[in-house]
């Protein structure tokens, strides 16, 4: 499961966690990264299979693709995705999906 934060600042952070107990409820961070201005939306990977690599997926100012490291809890950002070339400003992405029968798209 993974969590933003909601400042109305720049500074912003997602953390990684995990269900450790689940009788009473209990989570464990599991990783936490810094992340500019608040996500608006945060996605995991479509993985049924088991074999894709751990990525999330956040949206806010820009659409960002992280790597998890599921041992160590690390994660690494692997793509910046950038619409507005053009400007020195951009509008706040508010959504987007992952395509289920093929990720890579």
């Amino acid at each position: 499961l993974a969590l933003g934060s909601f400042i109305e600042e720049y500074s912003n952070k997602v953390q990684i966690i995990q269900l450790t107990d689940e009788e009473n409820g209990e989570f464990k961070v599991k990783g936490s990264f810094d992340h500019p201005y608040p996500t608006t939306k945060i996605l995991w990977i479509p993985d049924t299979k088991g074999v894709c690599p751990d990525l999330l997926a956040t949206s806010g100012d820009y659409l960002r693709i992280w790597k998890v490291n599921e041992g160590s809890g690390e994660v690494k950002l692997e793509s910046l995705l950038n619409n507005n070339k053009n400007s020195d400003f951009c509008a706040p992405l508010t959504s987007f999906d992952w395509n289920e029968l093929d990720p890579n798209l």
